[in-house]
């Protein structure tokens, strides 16, 4: 099933970007019934972190206060950072169904 939302839309030109800096972009998906998560590698999480795309991205959920998409954006730009500044890791955004109206979103890093 192929799920259309602005987050999960975004994640293709990251790593697109990632690749065109002549590294190998492995932006993941996986879906359970509760939640879709978004993983990206330490080299995505750079390029988000290097490009500021942290409040961009947290801007996108449509359900989401003003105050609640500053701090998703401010969570990503965190989170992000840490994963680029760890080989090896990986950023997970997971994202609470229904996708195009989530109740939450989290941010992780997984080394």
């Amino acid at each position: 099933m192929r799920i259309r939302t602005p987050l999960l839309t975004l994640a293709v030109p990251i790593g697109c970007l990632a690749f065109g800096a002549g590294t190998a972009s492995a932006v993941t998906t996986e879906q359970t019934p509760n939640t879709v998560t978004v993983n990206f590698t330490d080299v995505e999480a750079r390029m988000i972190d290097a490009l500021d795309l942290g409040p961009v991205l947290g801007a996108l959920p449509p359900n989401f206060t003003p105050e609640a998409k500053q701090r998703l954006g401010e969570n990503l730009a965190e989170f992000a950072g840490r994963a680029a500044r760890t080989p090896g890791s990986t950023l997970s955004v997971i994202i609470d169904q229904p996708v195009g109206a989530p109740p939450g979103i989290g941010v992780t890093v997984i080394p």
